[in-house]
């Protein structure tokens, strides 16, 4: 599923929510041979993908924007 289809307003940065929620979506990924069903719970790639989220929220915070964003 695209990322695009969690947002009502596409010109806005995704939450850390609908990031892993994106994450899921059927792709096949591979670790020393074993298929990964979902990266946001595997042990492997469960952190980066919540330290991903973590930024994408920050984006939300009106107090980090000045910092986090331009435009």
């Amino acid at each position: 599923m695209k990322p695009e289809n969690f947002r009502a307003d596409a010109k806005r940065p995704l939450t850390g929510e609908e990031y892993l929620k994106s994450l899921q979506d059927g792709r096949e990924i591979y670790i020393y041979g074993e298929r990964v069903k979902d990266v946001t719970t595997h042990p492997a790639f469960r952190n980066a993908a919540a330290s991903v989220a973590q930024m994408y929220d920050a984006l939300h915070k009106p107090e980090l924007q000045d910092t986090l964003c331009w435009g």
